[in-house]
Parts: C-alpha cells; structure tokens; sequence
C-alpha cells in the first residue's frame, strides 16, 4: 500500500504547468513572434525599396545604353558643315542624323530639271512650289517615300525637307515636301530664297533620332507624321530633369552651335560631342524610400561620336 501511494503522489507531481511557467512561456512566444514580425516588415520594406531603386536605376542604364548606340551613328554617309550639323541640340532635344543603309546607303537623287539653259532655275520647285522632280536611280529604283526625311543639296547648301507625297511618272518621279522654313531646327526647304541649281542639285534619304522631354517622360523619335509632329515613343519615366550640352573642338560648351555669330569655333563642324546631364526618380514617393521623399539620382553622360573624329582626322 504505501508503494502504490508514492507512486499516485509522484505522478501528481507531473502534471501540468506552474502559473508561473505558463507566464513565462506566454512572454517568449509573444517575443518570438515580435521578433519575427518585424523581421518579416523590414525585409518586406527592404525589397520594396530596393525594387523602387532598381527601377531608377535600371532607366538610367537603359538610357546610356540607347544614347551610346544611337550617338555613334552621327555622321555616317554626311559630313557635317559650318551651317549643317549632324549632331545638334536645342531646347534639351538631341537630335543625329545619318544616311541610313537599305540595305545599301541611301541613294543621292539627281534633279531632273525642265528644259532650257537658265541657272539657276526660277524660284520654287520644278513641279510646283514645293515639288521637284527626280531622276530614277541607275537601276531604276527609288526609295524616297511619305513621310521620309531627306536632304535637298544644292551646291554647298543644305536643306532639311520632310516628303508629303511621291508620284512616280516613269522616267521621273514628282518629290512633293513640306513649306516648313525650319525642320530640327535646320533651315527647310527654300528659306532664304535659295534656288535649284540645274547640274548640282540632289535630294537624299536621311535619318533622324531625337531625343526630347514632354512632362517627366523621355521620348525617342525616328520617324515624322507629314504634318512634321515626331512619332515619339517614351524611353523612361521619371525624368525629373533632362539637359543638353555641346560640346565644342576646344572644350567650350554651348546649348547649341551659332554658324552666325563672330566665334568660329562654335560651329557645326566643330562639334566634338555631347554631354547629357539628368535627374531620374520614382514617380511617387514612398515611405519605405528616401524618408518618404521622391528617390532621385544624378547622372551624366559624355558621348564623343568615333565618325565626327575620323571627319577631322582623315
């Protein structure tokens, strides 16, 4: 009997959890899961803003990337000249131009001018005020067409002109472009009363990218609506600010190159390149991100074009 009552009273023993060992047990779990918690809140934070940075970040690598792609196309298949640059900016748009090749350089058009030995010929086009007609390439082919860019030359003059309308009459083809005296910035069509040559006029393909800023986004264009508006498609957001510089052969630089005034060394043929200087944020702000403030990063980009080089080398 007295083995049996041992055994009942150490098995009372057992049973159980003290008040006090419940409180302690209680605390601890409640600070396990605290800690885990807030563990779990800040790395939720932490990704949420590394991924808003990313973002910044991946932008202004996807920006360098296309600015250093396209900037190294200026110039191919034209020389820039005093007056006529291949690389330009103004107003914060960046402008290139080049000869593209489909899939060889793009063909120079001689005039076909109307018959009679004046020269040069009378004011205007050859059919009509805005309309010059065009000989065939030696294969019989043409590639100009609407909404094309291309260069009239005439001479040492050059014009920007943007084709509204191509009609092909066999022999020839009727070239009809816009009125507007300024296309990129560069003179177009006959602005200052300038006349076509009869043996030294030709009208050639040209292709622009321009860069430009319209609110907080960045657009890339290569292409024109005929009314001259730019196609632009959006390259990034949250440009909060976008400025563009040229840069000279002797290190000045200037928002724009001046063929006009007495400094010739800020002419078009004296551009060494270009420098880019922006500001890219997140598009809101976020508490998780820079104290709840906008999250912004400067950034620069300086791009010396290798064809402008090899123009003042060769």
């Amino acid at each position: 009997m007295v083995c049996i009552r041992v055994a009942e009273r150490v098995s009372g023993r057992r049973q159980g959890f003290t008040l006090v060992e419940l409180l302690i047990s209680l605390v601890l779990g409640v600070v396990v899961v605290a800690a885990s918690l807030s563990f779990a809140i800040s790395t939720f934070r932490g990704s949420e803003g590394n991924r808003l940075r990313e973002e910044v970040y991946r932008s202004a690598r996807f920006i360098g990337m296309t600015l250093e792609r396209d900037i190294q196309t200026t110039g191919v298949g034209i020389e820039s000249g005093i007056r006529f640059g291949t690389l330009t900016t103004f107003n914060d748009t960046l402008v290139v131009l080049y000869v593209p090749w489909i899939p060889t350089e793009a063909f120079p058009y001689e005039i076909s001018p109307p018959g009679g030995v004046n020269n040069p010929l009378d004011p205007g086009g050859t059919c009509g005020a805005y309309c010059i007609d065009l000989k065939l390439a030696p294969d019989g082919s043409f590639d100009l067409k609407r909404g094309d860019l291309a260069r009239l030359q005439i001479n040492a003059e050059r014009r920007l002109i943007l084709i509204t309308a191509v009609n092909n009459l066999g022999s020839t083809v009727e070239v009809t472009f816009s009125a507007d005296t300024t296309l990129l910035h560069f003179e177009s069509a006959f602005k200052g009363g300038v006349r076509l040559d009869r043996f030294s006029t030709i009208v050639q393909k040209l292709q622009a990218i321009v860069y430009y800023v319209q609110g907080e986004i960045l657009y890339r264009a290569d292409q024109f609506e005929v009314n001259g508006d730019l196609k632009g498609s959006p390259l990034a957001y949250g440009v909060k600010s976008w400025e563009t510089k040229m840069i000279f052969v002797d290190l000045d630089e200037y928002d724009e190159g001046n063929p006009y005034d007495a400094d010739n060394t800020n002419d078009f043929d004296d551009i060494l390149g270009v420098r880019i200087t922006a500001v890219l944020g997140t598009n809101r702000p976020d508490i998780r991100v820079a104290g709840g403030q906008i999250f912004t990063r400067d950034y620069e980009w300086k791009l010396i074009p290798r064809n402008l080089a090899y123009e003042r080398n060769r």
